[in-house]
């Protein structure tokens, strides 16, 4: 099957309704140890017990339990919560269901998930397997034949499978059914935006595909209407120069990386300021997005800190990241969130940090924001239209603790849906107000 022309619209950005998430970084995680992953992090994912799986992208020098002298191996290690090594980790050979083999030779190219929580786990040598996530035994392997090296797999609540190229001109994304048998090409080979990708996402029933050329600063859309029909490009998110993306399945939100140091992400294209090594939430119901966090930079504006893992523990409030590194430093973080919730009264709150709904609401031209503030500090509170710009600026100074009022005239805009933003001492609220004259 070709790749269809995509189609001329493109999946806008807007601000969500709700104020972001409160995620905070713990920093490196596990505690720093003379095993902690060092080199190059391209794979990670978490099981259903909340296990951290994450693999090197680079050989190692492993001794073998019961071997005399070290080999050189990639190597998958498996963190329980607390961030001691499961029972069978390291994996340094996938054994079970016939398979025998030594991870020896074909660099880590990711790992996802399975619909029953298995882990699945690709390499530069175009193979496929299925982890036993609660024992560590190989249960299934495929070569995949995809003609380049294989980004992270896509795998929908069903257990279909996609797996797409890292190189992917004249390339295609292909499909597997639950069992590793191939049922042909999803979609390709490519032709418009021809580039670069590490890793995909599908929606839960598998006629939706998220494919990010990172190169390309792209995440583009492709959708059939049923298993038996084609898929055909349908949309694009630009301004994303994403090398990981990940659905949070409690929120039903998707997360991808906003670009790096190595690939800034391009502020000409899209609409909303993605930012290097800043994973977003995004909401596909109404294209908004809705969240972020941050990886915190062991040297400054590193390009080889690419932000290429991400997944979220089950209860979806603990985001395991992870970069592509190579300067012998820790290569995954853990960020927690820290919560946001609507008080009794209506009130978007963060860290005891408050914003109203404004009032009135609808109003014309003029309505009032009441925040408050637990601590002092330098306080923003600003104004955006629904593509991101800037239309009002209402306080750019230091506060005092306690309540807040202020007063917006928007005698200048016209009629639409806007937002206003509190942002003080690292902590950021938001809500929407309409404008009706």
């Amino acid at each position: 099957m070709k790749e269809r022309i995509l189609s001329s619209f493109v999946l806008f950005l807007l601000f969500s309704s709700l104020s972001f998430a409160q995620w905070v970084n713990q920093g490196p995680w596990p505690a720093p140890a003379p095993d902690t992953l060092k080199g190059q992090a391209h794979g990670l994912a978490v099981d259903p017990d909340g296990k951290i799986w994450v693999s090197n992208f680079g050989p190692e020098e492993y001794t073998p339990p019961g071997a005399s002298a070290p080999i050189t191996v990639r190597l998958i290690r498996v963190y329980n919560p607390d961030g001691s090594h499961a029972s069978f980790s390291p994996i340094w050979k996938i054994e079970g269901a016939g398979i025998n083999d030594t991870l020896t030779g074909s660099n880590s190219r990711g790992m996802r998930p399975d619909h029953n929580g298995n882990i699945l786990y690709v390499d530069g040598g175009q193979r496929m397997y299925r982890i036993n996530y609660q024992t560590g035994a190989g249960m299934n392997k495929v070569e995949l034949g995809l003609g380049t090296s294989p980004v992270a797999p896509a795998v929908s609540s069903t257990g279909q499978i996609f797996v797409g190229p890292v190189v992917n001109a004249n390339n295609s994304i292909l499909e597997f059914d639950a069992d590793f048998n191939p049922i042909g090409v999803a979609v390709g080979p490519f032709i418009d935006f021809a580039g670069f990708s590490r890793s995909m996402e599908c929606s839960a029933d598998g006629n939706t595909i998220y494919f990010p050329v990172y190169d390309k600063d792209a995440i583009v859309i492709y959708e059939r209407a049923d298993e038996l029909s084609e898929f055909d490009s349908v949309g694009v998110i630009l301004g994303a120069a994403a090398e990981s993306i990940v659905w949070n399945s409690v929120t039903g939100h998707l997360w991808f990386s906003g670009g790096s140091y190595n690939d800034l992400p391009d502020p000409a294209i899209g609409v909303y300021p993605y930012m290097p090594n800043t994973w977003y939430g995004y909401n596909v119901a109404t294209n908004m997005v809705t969240d972020s966090l941050k990886w915190e930079f062991t040297i400054p504006e590193d390009p080889a800190e690419r932000p290429r893992a991400i997944d979220f523990s089950p209860d979806g409030n603990i985001a395991y990241i992870g970069c592509f590194g190579g300067a012998g430093y820790p290569l995954m973080q853990k960020v927690v969130n820290e919560g946001t919730r609507v008080d009794d009264n209506g009130l978007i709150v963060v860290n005891g940090y408050k914003l109203s709904q404004n009032y009135p609401n609808p109003f014309n031209p003029s309505t009032r924001i009441s925040f408050e503030l637990p601590d002092g500090g330098f306080v923003t509170l600003k104004v955006y239209d629904m593509l991101g710009r800037e239309v009002a600026l209402l306080v750019n100074s230091e506060m005092a603790s306690g309540q807040h009022t202020v007063d917006f005239n928007a005698s200048e805009l016209s009629t639409g849906t806007y937002v206003y933003q509190l942002t003080s001492n690292g902590n950021v609220l938001s809500n929407k107000m309409v404008l009706l004259k």
